[in-house]
């Protein structure tokens, strides 16, 4: 399997790996790249590519849609995450053993393609792929559409017609289809696509519910999607780059427009309470906050949490109160049991934070690496002149001794890195 620029590796290096500990790389996805701020930000350093015979690319998602989602996706959202972030931390911990690293590198890819709802290949959002997916969301929206108006009107639209439509088309095709009628469903299916997903980007922006936001984001996502693999089979893959870059810029202001307004609001300090501590970890909250607010502060949040919270150990009547502690034989009573002032009672309590807001941020954290993925992949079609459906029967083709665990690693060849633009 050649690509020009790229070889197979089948270790992910100590460099890597040290990089991905001290920040300089990234990992979005199933691609590492040089982290914003380095002298090479946005290059790719590797891409983690699950080949289609693998289990794990044929990722169902989790159909998250707030006030409706099943607890064990609950559970597993909550799982995979903890995972993610354990795994993180125990990295540092593998440096000297690359093929345990390499092994927590990937299962940390993979636990993002769960968690994004996707997977990391373009071939996991194909046109059958989605039409399933779309049908899921369909069956769980019908929940709620008497409780939430404008979903009614939603399912009741034209637009979902003429969606379903193109994509039942696109399902008819397959090897035996002749080129000129293959050529005539994808530009007709293209052309309905992005209509219908011009709609949806309209909906999406306006959208100043949890409920609504998360379902015109599934919508505008999976539709976008579609239409950017129209235009790559028909190998137009200069436009098709085009397209997902659009994509990715619309879908990441709307994301964190979307968290920052609607999920996590302007109390983020709640989340250093105790009622969370089981629920998010520092480490997570940390992600939270850089990527709403689209910068890389890491840790140094914390501290501007606490400022916000501006809570005190002691009170300025502190000695007042405890003086007597100090001469009483009962040294427990040197700390009083005063309750702490974090307590605002300002939300929407904590059920509906653990069943919708946690999950729905996590959702848009992974997708937003996981479009990042994408994004990294239809440069290399364009790169490579090849169309999608072509490179995932390459996938298909590579042979087990090539793969690590069921992935792909890519990297550019000696002295040769591919610019993306981000």
């Amino acid at each position: 399997m050649v690509f020009s620029g790229w070889e197979v590796s089948r270790v992910i290096p100590h460099d890597t790996i040290v990089g991905l500990i001290t920040g300089q790389y990234k990992l979005h996805g199933g691609v590492i790249r040089w982290a914003a701020g380095t002298s090479n930000a946005g290059q790719i350093v590797k891409h983690l590519m699950p080949v289609a015979s693998n289990s794990l690319n044929v990722i169902p998602g989790l159909n998250f849609v707030p006030g409706i989602v099943a607890n064990i996706q609950l559970e597993q959202l909550k799982n995979i995450n903890q995972f993610n972030t354990h795994q993180l931390m125990k990295l540092s911990g593998q440096i000297g053993l690359l093929s345990q690293a390499t092994s927590q590198v990937l299962q940390i890819a993979t636990g993002t393609a769960l968690l994004s709802g996707l997977g990391l290949t373009v071939s996991c959002i194909g046109f059958a792929s989605i039409n399933k997916k779309l049908n899921t969301i369909d069956t769980t929206l019908k929940k709620i559409q008497q409780d939430v108006q404008a979903i009614k009107y939603f399912l009741e639209s034209s637009e979902r017609a003429r969606l379903y439509a193109a994509l039942h088309a696109l399902l008819k095709i397959d090897n035996q289809t002749a080129l000129e009628h293959r050529h005539t469903i994808l530009h007709s299916s293209r052309n309905t696509l992005a209509e219908i997903n011009m709609r949806y980007r309209e909906l999406l922006s306006e959208a100043n519910t949890i409920e609504t936001a998360m379902t015109y984001e599934e919508y505008f996502s999976l539709t976008a999607l579609a239409q950017v693999r129209c235009t790559a089979e028909l190998e137009m893959l200069d436009i098709a780059h085009k397209e997902i870059e659009e994509l990715v810029t619309f879908w990441q202001s709307q994301a964190n427009r979307i968290a920052k307004e609607l999920l996590i609001g302007d109390y983020p300090e709640r989340f250093l309470a105790t009622d969370f501590a089981n629920d998010v970890s520092v480490t997570e909250l940390v992600q939270w906050l850089d990527f709403i607010y689209d910068e890389n502060k890491g840790s140094c949040w914390i501290d501007e949490l606490r400022v916000k919270i501006n809570e005190t150990w002691y009170s300025e009547d502190w000695f007042s109160k405890t003086k007597s502690t100090f001469f009483s034989k009962d040294k427990s009573k040197i700390f009083s049991d005063d309750k702490s002032g974090l307590n605002k009672n300002i939300g929407i309590g904590i059920e509906k934070e653990r069943n919708i807001l946690i999950p729905a941020t996590r959702k848009l954290i992974a997708r937003s690496a996981v479009f990042e993925d994408y994004n990294a992949q239809y440069n290399f079609f364009k790169t490579q002149k090849i169309k999608p459906s072509d490179f995932e029967q390459k996938l298909i083709d590579v042979p087990e001794t090539s793969l690590i665990e069921g992935y792909l690693i890519l990297e550019p060849t000696q002295n040769k890195t591919l610019e993306v633009t981000i």
